[in-house]
């Protein structure tokens, strides 16, 4: 591969003023945390530009003083990435211009929130797959974090979709990159020159990623790299992403939610199988009528349990049987639009044993039949958006009650915090990890639940610590999934990235070893010299 096609050049933006730089207390305390229950950091000052411009200038005029910078989005970081350590905030929360679709693509502000894009795609029947379940997020973040959502399963995650980005460089100088222009292969070098006249030279690491769908654990590989691709999943030390664009796709026709409660997690296990085995051979024979699931969800039986224990199961909209071992939510994207009385009627006609056309609502009901899950199904339908939001509520009802166990537990004990994993696998084994997850918490003594994309491969581990001598057994429990994830060709950073969690920023050590997070620190280096940005995030120190 030619060299030229590593060289890049980065321009210097008009001059602006610089943004206001805020120390008030009372701003700042609600910068301070993120999602990840840590506690409050500690900030010199926040900045909030409504241009990238405005953000250039605040970072050219800190150069000289090397100010460090914690580029921040929407705080929804699981993993203390957006809790500054003493660091300037420079918060994208203002960059929210959003362009409007044209080919296939939208431009779009780092500060937008998903729940804003989503809306406005919709009005224009578009969709942008690849969001996390949660709306709050901004686009830069999941930029940032390379996040994935649900529907990982058919459509991938945030970097398939990322087409370009205009991203400010240690010095303020604008890097403005689309997806195909600057590739280097492994060993390579990427050649930056700034506006200045003098060259950032990076290497290409030569370190290889497992074939996974979703892999959040330092700086990408591959051969050959794009550019875009290095600067997605950097957790903003290599640069802030200030504006995307982003790839789009036609909105569904339709598209329905399901809800199916099993006596047990093998059936759970494999009801999913069945699922994904028939959404991909649709897909491979271009079969319209195969059920196209975008996404499975799970929720394993102590979650359930924690429902009904809490009293939350009496609260949701949704019955929780007192004999279900798992619970499974799907979500299926329809051929054609179809409304929820006629969707009703194919149903209750195959229920009868009547002639009904085949289809994806057929189908996926033969399936769950043969693996006992119809009895208990759940289903929202095209237009039913108060019963499909129903539905999400449960898939998030779990999660949110093992955060309020952990607040109440840490009220009593100050030392108890959230340990939870965040692994991914081949999905063939998925079945001996939740196995292996069960096993090694039980013989902790901890109490746990499990859920997540169990479509994907991926789920997430969470003990229920109640004393520092349990957050450290659930932490040496969380050590040996990483150790059974990477045996079986698995990662144990899958989706929320590392952040400052020390526990992450280990499992990245144990994942990819020393060399390679030395390589990981020369790239660092390279494009961010002067070490500014968001130091103490993602990388560990050196041994």
């Amino acid at each position: 591969m030619s060299h030229r096609s590593a060289h890049c050049r980065a321009e210097r933006l008009p001059d602006a003023p610089c943004p206001e730089r805020i120390e008030d207390p009372e701003v700042l305390q609600a910068y301070l945390q993120d999602a990840s229950a840590r506690p409050p950091g500690r900030a010199r000052g926040l900045v909030r530009p409504e241009s990238e411009a405005e953000a250039a200038a605040f970072l050219r005029a800190t150069l000289p003083q090397a100010v460090p910078v914690l580029p921040q989005a929407g705080r929804t970081s699981l993993t203390g990435g957006a809790v500054p350590e003493g660091e300037v905030i420079l918060s994208v929360e203002r960059l929210r211009r959003m362009g409007e679709p044209s080919g296939g693509r939208v431009r779009v502000g780092a500060g937008v929130r998903l729940r804003e894009l989503q809306e406005a795609l919709r009005e224009r029947g578009f969709d942008y797959p690849p969001v996390p379940t949660y709306l709050e997020a901004r686009v830069g973040g999941t930029v940032a974090t390379n996040a994935g959502g649900a529907a990982t399963f058919k459509y991938g995650v945030t970097r398939d979709w990322v087409e370009g980005l205009r991203v400010l460089l240690f010095n303020g100088d604008l890097l403005e990159l689309e997806r195909g222009q600057v590739l280097a292969r492994p060993g390579e070098t990427f050649r930056i020159e700034l506006s200045d006249g003098s060259l950032l030279q990076v290497p290409v690491p030569t370190y290889r990623l497992p074939p996974l769908k979703k892999i959040s654990a330092g700086y990408y590989a591959a051969d050959p790299l794009d550019l875009v691709d290095l600067f997605v999943g950097s957790e903003g030390t290599l640069g802030l992403v200030a504006e995307v664009t982003l790839r789009l796709i036609p909105a569904p026709p339709g598209q329905c939610t399901g809800l199916a409660f099993l006596a047990d997690e093998n059936r759970a296990y494999r009801l999913a199988g069945a699922l994904r085995h028939a959404a991909q051979a649709g897909w491979s024979q271009r079969d319209r009528r195969a059920p196209d699931v975008r996404a499975i969800e799970f929720v394993d039986r102590h979650g359930l349990e924690l429902l009904r224990r809490s009293g939350a199961a009496s609260r949701l909209r949704v019955p929780v049987p007192a004999t279900a071992g798992a619970a499974v939510l799907f979500e299926m994207e329809l051929p054609q639009a179809v409304t929820a009385d006629r969707a009703t009627t194919i149903l209750a006609d195959w229920i009868e044993g009547r002639a009904v056309p085949d289809g994806p609502l057929v189908r996926l009901a033969t399936i769950l039949r043969e693996h006992e899950a119809f009895e208990s199904l759940e289903l929202a339908f095209p237009g039913e958006l108060a019963r499909a939001e129903a539905l999400r509520e449960f898939r998030e009802a779990v999660p949110k009650q093992v955060n309020e166990w952990l607040s109440r537990q840490a009220a009593r004990e100050p030392a108890v915090r959230k340990v939870g994993g965040d692994l991914i696998v081949p999905f063939e084994a998925v079945g001996e990890m939740l196995a292996i997850y069960h096993r090694e918490f039980d013989s902790r003594g901890l109490g746990h639940a499990v859920w997540g994309h169990l479509s994907d491969g991926n789920l997430h581990p969470n003990a229920l610590p109640a004393d520092a001598r349990q957050v450290a057994a659930a932490e040496e429990a969380m050590h040996v999934f990483a150790e059974e994830a990477i045996r079986r060709g698995g990662c144990p950073l899958s989706e929320h990235g590392v952040g400052r969690s020390p526990l992450k920023q280990a499992l990245l050590r144990r994942f990819h070893g020393e060399a390679a997070l030395e390589q990981m620190r020369a790239l660092k280096r390279a494009l961010d010299p002067a070490g500014r940005l968001a130091p103490g995030v993602l990388l560990p120190p050196p041994r």
